[in-house]
């Protein structure tokens, strides 16, 4: 240990950017390359993914399996050094042990580990290369003793308000976690319009391919549009405060199946699925769990400082200025636990776990309210997301109470961000993207679209109530707003010849945004946002080939922005 702080001592005394935490490195130089001294092999637990991109700098962060320095380049830039740290919120238990010695891990997950062991702590890497050129695409390379060298490319942010052709793609609710091979989500067939069969047999239809391989193509449907963002909003995983719930997101989206986070800065929000678990713990949302999860969520995100006064606040709600786009990110897992019209989450006391209210005159309102008021005025195009969808037609759409769903009441319902709405109407917010029913859904309500985009690669439900309640979400919906309500399971009909799905119907996949700069006498951009689907084909017997047609729903929405 000795050796290795003292080379890290060797390398800043050179003028070498060894960074540790959320250090930041001086205006980067051509540096010569170093020579590092031997080090034990260690592979590469999480590969290289982007986080906090602004105009002149971009972090790169990693975790590796040993206490081992690393060399990252940046083509043009010169070489940097890292700093790594001991990961000691990444902690398994012996639940965990269980699972991955048992014959119901299908996917392999750490299948290489000698019998009753756990993975070791990781060693997390973060280095944040500053003074960058603005819009401008970098070649780099990790190179870590053991593993072949790393290379990814990123591209910084265009200034505030540079006239710039954007893209993003937003995403919701894949959940992950390693049971996820092998299970099929249930497909649900229902119109969010129409009552239900008597019967829930229309509920129980299996999906033609597992989650874990239709998360797999929703990422690399995504990465073929070639996106500068990629937006969740929400539940990244099945359970927070579980280890391999993590391991499996990032094989996904740093690893053995997919490098989308290498390439493309992903900007997350906590779900209630990210919020809960602990293996001692009996009630999945006690505050130790809580704080275990919140624990993980820090370890991996690096975002904005949204200066919050509560120590747990910090990383939950955050601003990223992408050229002349303004994606504000909130926390909507808890609200008033004293009043359940204004709370998300009746199993969660709030003040206990230290996750932050979202009503108005709280810390968050305030913020938010800040935001946008300064994005407005600087002529932003503003895009919020937050994980529960305020005007749905999905279980969690029905009214917040603990009478349950047959009585048409929810202890996760998404009716209390309503409140948010007078905000977004004021300062002309283009889109709210939101996941949490598992649906695929959209309506404008004054001029603000509101998506669920929860259909990436865990549930594909179907919207409620009926048969399990005489409550329809669809009527709970502003009047005004329902001739713009679309879904994939009221207005895209499954299209069949035979065995064979040709088209429609709901499907794993995203949502695409393209912000365009446009030469009109009344505007000065064109925002298009369409939503795409992994079509799987059939053969003739109606068995998944493995194959996929990559399909637009027949539902755009365009919108001119000043």
């Amino acid at each position: 240990m000795q050796k290795f702080w003292l080379w890290g001592a060797v390398l800043a005394a050179m003028g070498f950017a060894a960074v540790s935490g959320m250090h930041l490195t001086s205006a980067p130089q051509a540096y010569p390359r170093q020579i590092v001294p031997a080090q034990e092999p260690g592979k590469f637990r999480v590969l290289p993914y982007l986080q906090h991109p602004t105009s002149d700098a971009m972090s790169i962060l990693w975790l590796s399996e040993k206490n081992a320095i690393a060399e990252l380049e940046v083509e043009g830039v010169g070489y940097f050094y890292s700093t790594p740290e001991l990961a000691t919120a990444l902690v398994y238990s012996e639940a965990e042990k269980k699972y991955i010695h048992s014959e119901q891990n299908f996917g392999q997950l750490h299948a290489d580990l000698a019998k009753d062991t756990l993975p070791t702590l990781p060693y997390r890497h973060r280095i944040r290369v500053t003074g960058l050129a603005a819009n401008q695409e970098y070649t780099y390379h990790v190179r870590q003793a053991g593993q072949a060298t790393f290379t990814a490319r990123f591209k910084t942010a265009p200034h505030v308000a540079q006239a710039s052709h954007i893209r993003f793609v937003v995403m919701s609710d894949m959940e992950t976690q390693p049971e996820s091979t092998g299970h099929f989500a249930t497909w649900g067939q229902s119109d969010p319009k129409q009552p239900l069969a008597t019967t829930h047999e229309s509920l129980k239809r299996p999906y033609l391919l597992d989650q874990t391989t239709g998360y797999q193509q929703t990422l690399k449907a995504a990465a073929e549009f070639s996106p500068d963002l990629c937006l969740i909003a929400g539940d990244l995983t099945a359970k927070g405060g579980r280890q391999l719930d993590w391991d499996e997101f990032w094989r996904h989206a740093a690893g053995v199946w997919g490098q989308l986070a290498s390439q493309t800065v992903i900007l997350p929000v906590m779900g209630n699925h990210d919020l809960y678990w602990h293996p001692e713990q009996d009630t999945p949302y006690h505050a130790a769990a809580v704080q275990r999860a919140y624990q993980k969520w820090q370890s991996y995100w690096e975002v904005p400082d949204n200066q919050a006064n509560l120590a747990t606040a910090k990383g939950r709600y955050y601003r990223i200025d992408y050229g002349p786009v303004s994606i504000i990110s909130l926390d909507s897992t808890n609200g008033d636990d004293q009043d359940v019209t204004k709370d998300t989450n009746l199993l969660l006391n709030g003040q206990a776990a230290g996750v932050p209210d979202f009503n108005p005159s709280s810390e968050q309102w305030q913020w938010a309210e800040q935001q946008l008021k300064d994005a407005q005025a600087k002529g932003q195009i503003i895009f919020v997301q937050w994980h529960h969808m305020a005007y749905g037609t999905g279980l969690h759409s029905l009214a917040s109470g603990w009478a349950g769903i047959e009585r048409g009441q929810d202890k996760h319902s998404g009716q209390a961000m309503r409140v948010y709405h007078p905000l977004m109407h004021q300062y002309g917010v283009v889109a709210v993207f939101s996941g949490h029913n598992e649906l695929l859904e959209t309506l404008q309500l004054d001029g603000v679209q509101y998506w669920d985009v929860g259909f990436s690669g865990d549930g594909l439900r179907g919207p409620g109530a009926r048969p399990m309640t005489n409550d329809m979400p669809f009527d709970y919906l502003p009047q005004h707003a329902k001739p713009t309500h679309w879904s994939a399971h009221g207005d895209a009909p499954e299209i069949w010849q035979g065995q064979r799905l040709i088209k429609g119907g709901k499907h794993y996949g995203f949502l695409a945004v393209s912000v365009e700069p446009i030469a009109h006498a009344d505007a000065r951009y064109k925002i298009t946002m369409q939503p795409h689907y992994s079509l799987p084909i059939l053969d003739q017997t109606g068995q998944f080939t493995g194959k996929f047609s990559q399909l637009q729903y027949d539902k755009q929405v365009s919108v001119l922005h000043k």
